[in-house]
């Protein structure tokens, strides 16, 4: 109770507490523990009434911090409940699934109690941390059984020769978009049904709308809208971590931040994870994910939201495209884990719906893309209203019959590089930013896209192609025969330095394609398609989450 901050905890004077075995620091303001601390005989500690976001800087302690849900499941075998929650299925996964795997791994089940005991031992050495551990820990210990219980032949190392160094390097176009660089695999991990109308298996009909990953402080959590509902999903487990519901509103889009945010008390500002999330009701409603509590509502407008993107140099700047054809910029002031109040610093018009909102990553004040219904148009924000219509070749094959103005799919690949996708045509766009912006535009307020390059596709009248990135990779997402879609992760597009108009081809080199499951209803046929609706991957390269309009969340992880 003294107010303590970190740095009033010297390592070298307290590393002389050897014989600690007690320790009561709550209701101070502490943000993190002391790294290299190291107190052999602690047995308590209390930690309560502090700051702390998360226990990583206590790894030197030595002590397991394993997901009480793990806990509960697996050290109270007749438990069914929890939280007021059916939780039968999953603690049966845990008690029964995950132990059966492993043991099929043992190959000489005789030294089943020695092995057992050398596992548990080298477990409380090197598992160390994490308040929602049960995903790292699950994995660590999969690979551990099969590193310690199974005696496989292991390829021998071989020590390296001067002989090895010689390398013989192979020169590449730089202007090559098409050379491969380390491809990614993905294998299908979970589908899962979390938005289903009150909790009913054989709902296929609830449309999700949209997912994106925890920025910085997540990693493998995921965040999905459809429905009535907000999920956020372990990806590593499958488990629905949170839920949130409105009866009577239907989600369509969903934004993450963080923000800085006082807990009062003359408390330092820390980082927090906010959630934004809109639907038909035009309101926004700001989730906090942890406690799956909202933090509070405004309304956007009378209309249907169609798209929310924070301003990621200002987390609290916060972008909504409505179906009334505006952009508006609120800025969102929170205290002390309060929502104050939301003020509107901007109107943009548009004549269309706008169906995507990009800001280029590294200077994302000035300028706007939207991607619309009647074409891709970019704002200058410090000039507004000041906007250009940015074009495409493929407009002049258009007729009266056949409009490719949608845009469909638009994000960021670099600071220098946008991909985007227009309705019916058969590639998509790789266009210079700089080079682009920096034209005058013409008589009708028009720019025409530098193109650096085309990715071929197939032609498909499907309404919309779901685009998204990660560092240095596209993920290109189009139904194939509502079955399956390509992810393309493998094209280095930070070799595109010059125009390239060649059609490059997404063949097997450059792309995968990921089946969707065949769904087979209770006593009944096959569920037909589905059409998919967003995807996204996680920054690390670990996880990839895909939404259907069938009520399915489908995960696939990085293969070895």
């Amino acid at each position: 109770m003294l107010g303590l901050k970190s740095p009033d905890l010297p390592v070298q004077l307290l590393s002389r507490l050897q014989s600690l075995e007690r320790w009561d620091l709550s209701g101070n303001r502490l943000h993190k523990f002391p790294k290299n601390l190291e107190l052999p005989k602690l047995r308590f500690l209390d930690l309560s009434d502090n700051q702390m976001e998360d226990v990583t800087s206590m790894a030197s302690l030595c002590y397991q911090f394993v997901s009480d849900n793990y806990k509960l499941m697996t050290l109270l075998p007749k438990l069914r409940s929890y939280n007021g929650k059916d939780i039968t299925s999953t603690a049966n996964h845990v008690r029964f699934v995950f132990t059966e795997n492993l043991r099929t791994r043992v190959r000489k089940p005789g030294k089943m109690a020695d092995l057992e005991e050398d596992f548990v031992n080298t477990a409380r050495k090197e598992v160390k941390y994490g308040p929602s551990s049960v995903s790292s820990f699950t994995k660590w210990k999969v690979m551990k059984w099969d590193e310690v219980l199974t005696p496989t032949k292991r390829k021998q190392t071989l020590p390296m020769t001067n002989d090895d160094l010689r390398l013989t390097p192979r020169k590449k176009s730089r202007c090559d978009p098409s050379a491969p660089s380390s491809p990614v695999r993905l294998q299908p991990l979970h589908v899962l049904q979390c938005h289903s109308k009150q909790d009913n298996s054989d709902d296929f009909s609830t449309q999700l709308w949209a997912c994106a990953f925890q920025p910085q402080l997540g990693g493998h959590l995921v965040a999905t809208c459809g429905g009535d509902s907000l999920c956020v999903i372990d990806c590593e487990t499958g488990m629905v971590m949170k839920k949130y519901k409105v009866t009577g509103e239907e989600f369509f889009s969903l934004a993450w931040s963080t923000v800085l945010m006082s807990r009062g008390g003359g408390a330092s500002a820390q980082p927090c994870s906010i959630l934004a999330a809109g639907g038909k009701r035009g309101l926004v409603k700001l989730i906090h994910p942890r406690c799956n509590v909202a933090y509070g509502e405004f309304r956007a407008s009378r209309r249907a939201l169609s798209v929310l993107r924070f301003n990621h140099r200002q987390g609290n700047f916060l972008f909504t495209g409505c179906y009334d054809n505006k952009i508006v910029l609120w800025d969102i002031v929170f205290f002390v884990l309060i929502f104050i109040a939301s003020r509107q610093l901007l109107v943009l018009e548009s004549s269309c719906t706008p169906l995507h909102i990009c800001l280029p990553p590294s200077k994302p004040d000035v300028h706007l893309l939207a991607g619309c219904e009647d074409g891709l148009h970019c704002y200058n924000t410090k000039l507004a209203p000041n906007k250009a219509e940015i074009t495409f070749p493929v407009y002049e094959k258009e007729e009266k019959d056949l409009d490719y103005h949608t845009v469909d799919g638009l994000c960021f690949l670099t600071d220098a590089i946008v991909a985007s996708k227009n309705f019916m045509h058969d590639c998509i766009y790789l266009w210079s930013w700089s080079r682009t912006r920096s034209q005058r535009p013409n008589k009708s307020g028009c720019v025409r896209a530098v193109v650096l390059a085309e990715l071929r596709w197939a032609r498909t009248e499907i309404p919309y192609l779901a685009l998204n990135t990660c560092p240095g990779k596209l993920l290109q997402l189009k139904s194939i025969s509502k079955t399956a879609f390509y992810i393309n992760s493998c094209l280095d597009f930070n070799r595109i330095k010059c125009p390239h108009r060649g059609r490059v081809n997404a063949s097997a080199r450059s792309a995968q394609v990921l089946q969707w499951p065949a769904v087979v209803r209770k006593g009944l046929a096959q569920v037909e398609g589905p059409s998919i609706n967003s995807v996204a991957m996680d920054p690390g390269l670990q996880y990839l989450v895909a939404l259907s309009d069938k009520n399915m969340v489908m995960v696939w992880k990085r293969a070895p």
